[in-house]
């Protein structure tokens, strides 16, 4: 099994190699991955509001254009969440959420609804593998278990389907300038997936955790963790490691 995975895309067209590669069949993969965060640029990057909901509308038109040998899994990052949930974003909305175009990026996420998930969850490699978009904080789960329960794709994904279980997601951190201790899967910042002693650790049930959401030139990849908000694509290969997507042909892909 290997899995292409496409962190935060922020209006950016990075994607587009990879997936044109995927969708013209030039390679193969088992899953396809975004991490989440589609709109909301940055405006030092200099793209516009319109640019990322057109670099959105081709993506989408490049994936579902084709016969595709995967379903591609859409994960939900805050810059997402503001505009599926009203519950979120009264509590957790970012600075960057569109008011001029807010109507229709709203309308993309009211269209596409069942396309977007909190989790996704596989084994490979022997290894069970958690994918989200900032990744599960132990505070925050601990905060929160009466609600999830134990923590997996499944428990997590749930908590759209309650304004209880989006107030549980739109938890902002301290190190985020937040009101919680720790922050949520859709704010958790890397700093926070380490424990007391500064070791890196996946959330209990897990071997590995993948997300993105701390934005950085390189990615933090270690032994219980990958996060990947790096501006490029990766791949998770068969033997659970991470590899950057250049390295494709390398891999055999």
């Amino acid at each position: 099994m290997n899995i292409l995975i496409i962190p935060d895309i922020h209006g950016r067209s990075f994607w587009e190699e990879a997936i044109n590669d995927v969708t013209e069949h030039r390679r193969e993969f088992d899953e396809v991955v975004f991490l989440g965060d589609y709109f909301d640029p940055y405006p030092t990057e200099d793209i516009s509001e319109c640019q990322a909901i057109s670099n959105w509308e081709r993506l989408y038109d490049t994936l579902f254009g084709t016969y595709l040998m995967c379903a591609p899994v859409f994960l939900i990052g805050n810059h997402d969440a503001h505009y599926i949930s009203k519950v979120f974003a009264a509590k957790a909305t970012s600075s960057r959420k569109s008011e001029r175009h807010l109507h229709t990026i709203e309308g993309i996420f009211e269209d596409r609804r069942r396309m977007f998930q909190v989790a996704f969850d596989t084994t490979i490699g022997g290894k069970k593998v958690l994918f989200t978009h900032a990744g599960i904080n132990r505070g925050w789960a601990e905060r929160h278990k009466d609600l999830i329960g134990t923590v997996s794709a499944d428990s997590l994904n749930l908590l759209t389907k309650s304004d209880e279980g989006w107030l549980a997601l739109s938890d902002v951190g301290e190190v985020r300038g937040g009101w919680a201790k720790t922050g949520g899967p859709m704010w958790a910042d890397v700093s926070e997936h380490y424990d007391a002693d500064g070791k890196p650790y996946a959330i209990d049930g897990y071997d590995f955790e993948i997300f993105a959401h701390t934005r950085k030139n390189e990615p933090v990849i270690n032994a219980s963790f990958a996060m990947l908000d790096a501006q490029r694509p990766f791949i998770l290969a068969d033997d659970c490691t991470i590899h950057e997507y250049s390295e494709a042909d390398k891999l055999g892909l």
